[in-house]
């Protein structure tokens, strides 16, 4: 079922793709030329009615607040309204009640155009915040166009970024880093270009983290840390909050522990002096970066139930970032308890998830599509406009595949024993229930006296034991053989579409085989087992005659 519908979602993308370029060709003929619509009709949200009844007291308030003012006064007061809105961008509510407001500014028709660059640049940081993936994306195209029309260099380097963070968001890393290397500060005299460069080397940092060139992301971040020398003190915090935060990453990939706990007791310490915050939680950051260290460390410590409370937890379900750090982190504990059951219901949540976002693209690119059929809006001037939607379908594009993929790697991880690198029970119980009717033979065998040899020689020459014996087994693996480490010293193998004579022979070469190994201590070991065809219950037929093959004097197979 989860290759099917990631069939489908790839499938999608492919016939989108090929309607976009057969679009593109057959507009650019025509060379149609007609005066854009106006942005606002691009901005327009689906929804603008409020139900105030649903607001919280900080809402309506502030809601109350902007519709005191009358629309003649909206050109002075524009950035008071937006600084009023300030506060919501620390609640979260299902009415975007900032973006409302800011949209109604915009609808007005009375600021000019500087203006509304000003509240285009506002009012993306609200449709960031909601997780409204296709509005922040139109919004921030808008932003840049309006910014290359005015020329507004600090508002175009904005906009740039903006889409970068966007682009990143859907696992585009490298899309986001061409873009971000693009920008160019050069002879350029920008209001606020430092924290601009600061803010631009903190991107660059994370993005090569997440495609892991570790060199260059340590590179911007020294870059980011000489920048914020001459900032505020709050300011200060925050960059050196989210440079250690990103340097302890970059250590659990490098297994360092130490510089890891050392970055994450320099971020302990700047949080207690966090008043003011310019950027997401900062708190739920270290958090998931402290139980990535617990995960690879210290799993005693780990905090399953915390982690699992931030991918449910409405103020998080937006922020792209955190939710793949959550469900990493998850992934991997539960693999590593053997925790099959929630690792399956985490895979729903996952899938749901990318689903979300495949659902936000697919939005995206219609809407597009219809609208721009629509007002044949597709001309010369408009080329920027189409590349940013090629590549954003790009990006989308590339995140199923990316996804795809690593929930295979996941599945096979989580179907394979680590210390014997063959199928482990889950991946037995998987084959087992695929073939309920199907003819096969299977051969179920343990280690003869290996409680001995653990309790002779200790548990790592057991270890080697066991991992001698994969790798015998390992060395007959096909497609229509199945190897399984079924638990403690037990192993299986599953024969399907091969002839009894076949298996039988199989089976004695491997246990002639484990017989011969060679060790560092002077032991010869063996292996006792049963063989059965397939029947109403196979493993306990099998498990019988492996009983068999113990009290007859192990070292044999009873078939």
């Amino acid at each position: 079922m989860r290759n099917q519908n990631y069939n489908r979602f790839i499938i999608s993308f492919i016939g989108l793709f090929v309607i976009a370029l057969i679009l593109f060709i057959q507009i650019n003929l025509n060379r149609i030329k007609q005066k854009e619509l106006a942005f606002l009709k691009n901005v327009k949200s689906q929804n603008e009615s409020i139900k105030t009844e649903n607001l919280s007291v900080l809402e309506k308030e502030i809601l109350n607040k902007f519709l005191s003012i009358p629309e003649n006064e909206y050109p002075d007061r524009f950035v008071e309204i937006a600084e009023n809105n300030r506060p919501l961008l620390s609640v979260y509510s299902e009415q975007n009640v900032g973006a409302h407001i800011l949209k109604k500014l915009l609808y007005s028709g009375k600021l000019s155009n500087s203006s509304k660059l000003y509240i285009l640049n506002k009012l993306r940081v609200f449709e960031y915040k909601s997780g409204n993936i296709v509005d922040n994306i139109k919004i921030t195209i808008e932003h840049l166009n309006l910014a290359e029309k005015l020329d507004s260099e600090y508002d175009i380097i904005r906009a740039k970024m903006a889409l970068s963070t966007i682009i990143s968001s859907l696992n585009g890393h490298e899309t986001a880093i061409n873009i971000l290397n693009n920008i160019n500060f050069e002879n350029k005299e920008l209001a606020s270009a430092n924290r601009l460069k600061i803010i631009h080397h903190f991107y660059l940092a994370e993005n090569y983290f997440f495609i892991e060139d570790y060199v260059k992301s340590l590179n911007n971040l020294e870059l980011m840390s000489n920048l914020v020398k001459n900032e505020s003190e709050y300011y200060k915090i925050n960059i050196n909050l989210l440079k250690n935060l990103l340097d302890a990453q970059i250590s659990l990939k490098l297994n360092k522990p130490n510089e890891v706990l050392n970055s994450l007791a320099l971020s302990e310490e700047l949080l207690k002096k966090l008043e003011k915050v310019y950027f997401s939680d900062l708190h739920t950051y270290y958090f998931l970066v402290l139980e990535n260290y617990n995960l690879k460390y210290n799993i005693d410590n780990f905090n399953s139930d915390k982690v699992k409370k931030i991918i449910g937890t409405p103020e998080i379900t937006n922020d792209s970032i955190f939710l793949r750090m959550s469900f990493d982190l998850l992934f991997e504990y539960y693999i590593k308890t053997n925790n099959f059951d929630e690792y399956k219901n985490l895979n729903l949540d996952y899938m749901l998830y990318l689903r979300r976002l495949s659902d936000a693209n697919n939005k995206f690119f219609s809407l597009y599509i219809i609208q721009d059929l629509e007002n044949k809006k597709f001309v010369e001037e408009n080329k920027k406009l189409y590349i940013n939607i090629f590549i954003i379908l790009l990006s989308g594009l590339i995140i199923l595949v990316i996804s795809f993929k690593k929930i295979k790697y996941l599945d096979k991880k989580s179907k394979t024993d680590a210390l014997t690198n063959i199928g482990n029970r889950l991946a037995f119980s998987t084959k087992i229930n695929q073939l309920s009717r199907k003819n096969y033979y299977m051969l179920l065998f343990d280690i003869d006296n290996f409680k001995n040899l653990n309790d002779t020689y200790g548990h790592d020459f057991g270890d080697e034991v066991l991992s001698s014996v994969g790798k015998i087994l390992k060395i007959i693996e096909n497609k229509e053989l199945g190897i399984y480490r079924v638990g403690g010293e037990e192993f299986a193998i599953i024969f399907t579409n091969a002839n009894k004579n076949f298996a039988i022979d199989s089976c004695e070469y491997v246990r002639k085989s484990i017989e011969n190994i060679i060790f560092k201590h002077p032991v010869t070991v063996t292996i006792s087992g049963g063989f059965s065809e397939a029947c109403k219950n196979t493993y306990i037929e099998c498990d019988s005659k492996l009983y068999k093959a113990k009290k007859d004097g192990k070292n044999r197979i009873c078939y």
